[in-house]
C-alpha cells in the first residue's frame, strides 16, 4: 500500500551515517529488485554483463539457448571474481585464479588438475555458481540477490501498466554515461523526484515547464508526477511571451521537434499561432509531425502524452523521465562511503524498423568534469548542486531535513526504505528535539 501521508521530516543521519549506509548494504541492496542493464546489452548467446552496486557484483549471462542467468560474481573455489565489465563470445565461465570452469547456466563442469603426474582430484559434485534472481520488463534486465523475493511483476505493480503505452522495449539506448558524484545516493534520487527546486536551480526552464501544477501519485513502492510542458510556470507567466517560450523549448528540447542541433540555440522566430490557439498547441503539432517522420509510434495519443513529462521513480534507485519518442533514466549506485555514489545517465530514442542502430548494444562511457557542460545547462546545474547538498548535510548541527508537500515522493521513498531496513522515519527524531522545534 502507498503511504498517503508521507513524513515531513527525515533524519539527516540517513544521508551521512556510516551505520545507516552499512545497514543499506546489508538489507537493501541484497534484497531489492534493481535495474541492471538493457536486453540490448546481452543480445546474443555468450554475452555477459556485470552489474555493480555497494560492493556487490552480479554477473548476467545469456546461455546457448538464449536464456538469461544471473549469479553472484564469485568462484565457489576460493572466492575470486570471475568476470568484469561486459563482453561477448563466452562458451564457459572460467575463473582466472585456478581455471575452475562453469557452463553458462552456472554448473561447475571442470576443475584444473594440480600435479599432472598424479591422479586428478575429484571435482566437487553438483557445485554451482550462487544464483541471483533475474527477469526482464520493458527491454530492461532486473536482478535481485534475495532468493525469496517476490516476482518482478509483483514488485513493478502498477508501473508496468502505467508505462504500457510507451512500449519501452521498442526503444534503443543511444547514450550511456556514468560519473562519480560526491554525495549520498539518496541525495541524487531526492533531486530528481521533486520539481520544487526548478525555480531556484533551473530558472531558464520556467518559460516552458509548469513547476506548480505537477500532480503526484504514490504507486506501491514507487511514485510519479507529470509536469505540463510548452507553457510557462505560473511564477513567470505574466512576464513570458511566445517567443521566450519558443526559444526555451527549442534550446532545451529541440530534439523533440526534430530540429538539428545548430537550431537549438538559434531557432529564429516562433511558428505562426492560429487565431484562438496557443504556442503549446503549435508545439504539440510539431512534435506529432516529428513522430510521424520517424514512424509515428504513438498515433492518436492525447495531447498531454505528446508533450508533457511523465516522471517515474522505480524504488530504490532509478528515475525515468518519459516523453513521447524519447526517455532517459537516472540511476544512483552507492559507493564505499556514505558521501559517494555513481550516477548513471542512459538516454533512449525510438528508432524505426530498419534503422541501422535500432537495438544496438549500448556503448557505456565514464565522464570527467570537463565533459559535464556538454550535458546541457539543466544537468550541469544539478551536478553542481548535488555535492553542495551533501556538504550541508554533513554539518553536525543539522539533525533533520524538512519536506514540503511538493516533496511527498521523497518522504514516500523513505517510508518504503523503512520496510527493507526495519527502521522508522517517524520515530527517529521523536525523542530528540532539535533547535527551533
Amino acid at each position: 500500500m502507498a503511504s498517503q501521508n508521507p513524513p515531513r521530516k527525515i533524519a539527516a543521519d540517513r544521508y551521512r551515517s556510516t551505520t545507516f549506509h552499512d545497514r543499506e548494504r546489508e538489507q537493501l541492496w541484497p534484497q531489492s529488485w534493481q535495474l541492471a542493464c538493457t536486453l540490448d546489452c546481452l543480445p546474443d548467446p555468450g554475452d555477459y554483463y556485470e552489474y555493480r552496486i555497494a560492493g556487490l557484483s552480479v554477473l548476467i549471462v545469456r546461455d546457448e539457448a538464449g536464456s538469461l542467468h544471473a549469479f553472484q560474481n564469485v568462484c565457489r573455489h576460493r572466492g575470486n571474481a570471475l568476470l568484469e565489465g561486459s563482453g561477448a563470445g563466452l562458451s564457459e565461465i572460467r575463473c582466472p585464479y585456478h581455471h575452475w570452469c562453469y557452463d553458462l547456466s552456472g554448473r561447475l563442469t571442470s576443475v584444473s588438475r594440480g600435479d599432472p603426474t598424479k591422479r586428478p582430484h575429484r571435482s566437487p559434485g553438483g557445485l554451482t555458481l550462487i544464483p541471483v534472481r533475474v527477469d526482464d520488463w520493458g527491454g530492461f534486465v532486473f536482478v535481485n540477490l534475495d532468493p525469496d523475493a517476490a516476482p518482478l511483476d509483483e514488485f513493478l505493480d502498477p508501473m508496468a501498466d502505467e508505462l504500457g503505452w510507451v512500449r519501452m522495449h521498442e526503444y534503443t539506448c543511444t547514450s550511456a554515461m556514468s560519473l562519480h558524484v560526491a554525495c549520498n545516493w539518496k541525495v541524487v534520487i531526492d533531486a530528481f523526484i521533486e520539481t520544487y527546486h526548478l525555480h531556484a536551480v533551473h530558472p531558464q526552464m520556467l518559460a516552458i515547464a509548469d513547476d506548480v501544477h505537477t500532480p503526484i501519485r504514490l504507486l506501491g513502492e514507487h511514485s510519479m508526477f507529470y509536469q505540463p510542458y510548452g507553457a510557462p510556470s505560473p511564477r513567470v507567466a505574466s512576464q513570458v511571451g511566445d517567443q521566450e517560450i519558443w526559444e526555451a523549448f527549442t534550446h532545451n528540447l529541440g530534439h523533440r521537434l526534430g530540429l538539428p542541433f545548430a537550431e537549438h540555440a538559434n531557432p529564429g522566430p516562433h511558428p505562426p499561432i492560429p487565431a484562438g490557439g496557443s504556442l503549446r498547441q503549435v508545439l504539440i503539432e510539431r512534435i506529432r509531425a516529428h513522430l510521424e517522420e520517424i514512424g509515428d509510434p504513438y498515433p492518436g495519443i492525447p495531447d498531454d502524452q505528446v508533450i508533457d513529462d511523465y516522471h517515474y521513480h522505480f524504488f530504490p534507485n532509478t528515475v525515468f523521465n518519459v516523453f513521447a519518442g524519447w526517455f532517459g533514466f537516472i540511476r544512483a549506485r552507492p559507493g564505499e562511503r556514505p558521501d559517494r555514489c555513481v550516477l548513471d545517465m542512459w538516454n533512449f530514442d525510438w528508432l524505426p524498423e530498419g534503422h541501422p542502430n535500432r537495438h544496438a548494444r549500448p556503448e557505456e562511457r565514464w565522464l570527467e568534469a570537463e565533459d559535464i557542460p556538454a550535458l546541457g545547462p539543466v544537468m550541469a546545474q544539478d551536478l553542481e548542486n548535488l555535492p553542495r547538498t551533501q556538504a550541508g548535510l554533513e554539518q553536525p548541527g543539522l539533525r533533520s531535513v524538512q519536506l514540503v508537500p511538493e516533496e511527498a515522493r521523497i518522504g514516500h521513498m523513505h517510508r518504503v526504505l523503512d520496510r527493507y531496513l526495519g527502521t522508522s522515519v517517524d520515530t527517529e527524531l521523536r525523542d530528540r528535539p532539535e533547535a527551533g522545534d
